[in-house]
């Protein structure tokens, strides 16, 4: 067994297939929050306690092997009225939390935790995995940090570190995230997939020494599915990602991968399903919210796209697209204002889009201002002049060349 996957320590270190952060809707995604949903912690009861506390964890760790999340977290807020300045007890509750996708909910629970005892065992790095679920990479980043102050050789610590720097594209200290992981356990072939998907530099060499570790490996057929949807061979890609859940059903982010190949290929019914799928693995990601999002408005179904579409520009704020698309749902559902808010964010993401000042010029018709309509109307001459300027250009310095 892996020492990022060791039950000791919780969460395995895994991110499989993965989920896209931001506009970029890409085909080696990153995925965050469903470590969270499919890989529980599995906490050691700690010695010396009050019997009376322990037979509470111990019922709660019961109701928690049962999958009742629901009930352990109510063990766990009785325990509190009786032990309010016990750190396991809110770390405990803040796990259940966390598992429940309650992510707001958790990080209260390990202040909390974390005021009884600055050093407590773990809470940092769960603190830090729910702003992860929450794309709040910095402050994400911020808690495992100080989990390797405490614990610098916590593998899970240094993994997720690493996911959150991809997230914010500082992909070098990502990598010396996962080459001290290597360093230590050179089997790891979970780390060695990471490295593979994030640098092309390493990727033969992590390619190559998975492949000897375990070449019957579900993340041998993983990377090949990536590899050949890079490649626009999207059978391929799809045949190779069925593979991945014939072996292993639940690996994370097959189905929002599958869903980014038929939305490319606009196949809207199987789109759909697996991005919603998706998205019960992953209901903050912004990448499945989009394209589920889109879909939907393209179905003249703007009141359910909304909600989605929301989510896609709060996950991302330079995701012009979800912006662009959360401005037309606006408009179709009559809240011009909002939609106006919505078309200026595109517009200042990307001065060079049209879109966003046709729409704002449509949305001015509608409020009767002659003069802000003028004004987007300006901006767009100036735009499909300079368009077709660049052409010429390159026309014109190909006939002076000759």
């Amino acid at each position: 067994m892996n020492p990022v996957d060791s039950p000791a320590r919780g969460l395995p270190g895994t991110t499989g297939a993965g989920a896209s952060v931001g506009h970029a809707i890409g085909l080696a995604p990153f995925f965050i929050a469903t470590i969270v949903l499919l890989l529980i912690p599995k906490l050691a009861l700690p010695q010396a306690q009050d019997p009376a506390l322990q037979r509470v964890l111990i019922q709660a760790g019961e109701l928690e092997k049962r999958e009742d999340y629901a009930g352990a977290e109510r063990v766990y807020q009785q325990a509190l009225a009786a032990f309010p300045d016990q750190p396991e007890v809110w770390k405990r509750l803040g796990v259940v939390e966390q598992t429940e996708l309650k992510f707001p909910a958790s990080i209260e629970a390990f202040q909390k935790a974390l005021q009884a005892d600055p050093h407590f065992p773990e809470v940092n790095f769960f603190l830090g995995l729910s702003y992860l679920g929450l794309n709040q990479y910095e402050k994400a980043l911020e808690f495992f940090s100080q989990e390797l102050k405490f614990h610098p050789d916590y593998r899970r610590a240094h993994f997720y570190s690493a996911q959150a720097l991809v997230a914010l594209g500082r992909k070098g200290e990502a990598i010396q995230h996962y080459e001290t992981l290597v360093k230590s356990n050179p089997n790891d072939t979970r780390v060695w997939y990471e490295l593979a998907r994030l640098s092309r530099s390493v990727a033969v060499q992590a390619y190559n020494r998975l492949a000897v570790v375990d070449p019957d490996s579900v993340l041998v057929n993983a990377l090949n599915a990536e590899s050949q949807a890079e490649n626009l061979k999207y059978d391929d890609a799809i045949k190779e990602y069925q593979q991945v859940l014939k072996k292993q059903p639940d690996f994370p982010g097959v189905h929002l991968a599958l869903g980014q190949i038929y939305y490319r290929l606009f196949k809207p019914t199987e789109a759909t399903q697996e991005l919603k799928l998706a998205l019960q693995e992953d209901p903050n990601n912004p990448s499945a919210s989009y394209m589920l999002g889109h879909l939907l408005a393209l179905n003249n179904k703007a009141a359910e796209a909304l909600p989605l579409l929301q989510v896609a520009a709060a996950g991302d704020p330079t995701f012009m697209e979800a912006y662009l698309e959360l401005g037309r749902c606006y408009m179709e559902l009559g809240r011009m204002e909002e939609a106006r808010q919505a078309l200026s964010r595109a517009a200042e993401i990307d001065p060079n889009a049209k879109d966003p000042h046709v729409l704002l010029a449509q949305i001015y018709l509608r409020l009767r201002d002659p003069a802000k309509r003028a004004a987007e109307l300006a901006i767009l001459d100036k735009l499909r002049q300079a368009s077709n300027e660049q052409p010429q250009n390159a026309v014109q310095k190909a006939a002076e060349q000759k």
